[in-house]
């Protein structure tokens, strides 16, 4: 039996090696996400270049622990090895391009996230003083709305008229929701109105609203809705203004 075989019968814990490998994949997974939701960003707002860069990042830190493990299952090493990588990750980039990953879902996911860090560090800061009530309501009127943007994913979903008619209204409501939330948000604790906060907000709801374009961008490919759409966009395009303004220029007290 080998050292690390010792280790583990005598101790009943993993090698300090295989410790360090796990938390360098996590590591991996965790940017391979934040990357391909920063691909998903870039890409609802038309910057290709960005969004290209952020899609190959995303292949390249997600195909990572799996090259490990093909590594040690078939003990393949050196250039074959990094051919193994190049085609998994081209085939990681792959799976968004065709449609087997749906973008809509991983932007709600992630708008989320900033709400529920924000929501547990006001929590710990501010045990005994309850959120202002317009300023929870707000937060949890816009996270729990995400879900129904993520119900469009696929094109066909917008192919009915019931559908399409649908997709318009939700998508209406979460634009208000968001622009509600961009100056409720910021303006109603003054006591905690830090750069975390100030960005996470703008993080979130901007998130959500990509989620948005995304599905108006399904929607467009729909005549008869080419008025509503365009009309929602507008809409988009305030909600992002007033939730910078708010940031940028937040009420004082």
């Amino acid at each position: 039996m080998d050292n690390h075989g010792l280790d583990v019968a005598s101790t009943g814990k993993p090698p300090a090696s295989i410790v360090r490998r796990g938390a360098l994949h996590g590591s991996c997974l965790a940017v391979a996400v934040c990357a391909f939701v920063a691909y998903e960003h870039f890409s609802a707002s038309g910057q290709s270049t960005n969004a290209w860069f952020c899609l190959a990042a995303a292949a390249l830190f997600g195909f990572t622990p799996a090259r490990d493990l093909i590594r040690v299952a078939f003990a393949i090493e050196g250039r074959a090895l990094h051919l193994v990588h190049a085609l998994g990750g081209a085939a990681l980039i792959g799976l968004p391009l065709a449609g087997w990953v749906s973008g809509t879902s991983v932007l709600t996911t992630a708008a989320k996230a900033p709400f529920a860090i924000m929501g547990a560090v006001q929590a710990l800061l501010h045990s005994n003083h309850p959120r202002n009530a317009q300023q929870a309501a707000a937060m949890q009127s816009f996270v729990q709305s995400l879900p129904e943007i993520a119900q469009f994913a696929n094109a066909k979903d917008l192919t009915t008229p019931a559908n399409a008619q649908r997709a318009v209204v939700i998508l209406s409501d979460i634009i208000g929701k968001a622009q509600a939330l961009g100056v409720t948000e910021i303006d109603a604790d003054p006591a905690f109105q830090s750069a975390w906060r100030q960005v996470s907000t703008r993080f979130g709801a901007n998130l959500g609203l990509d989620a948005v374009d995304l599905v108006l961008r399904k929607l467009a490919d729909n005549p008869a809705y080419a008025a509503s759409v365009s009309d929602l966009r507008n809409q988009v395009a305030v909600a992002r203004r007033t939730i910078d303004e708010s940031v940028r220029h937040p009420t004082r007290s």
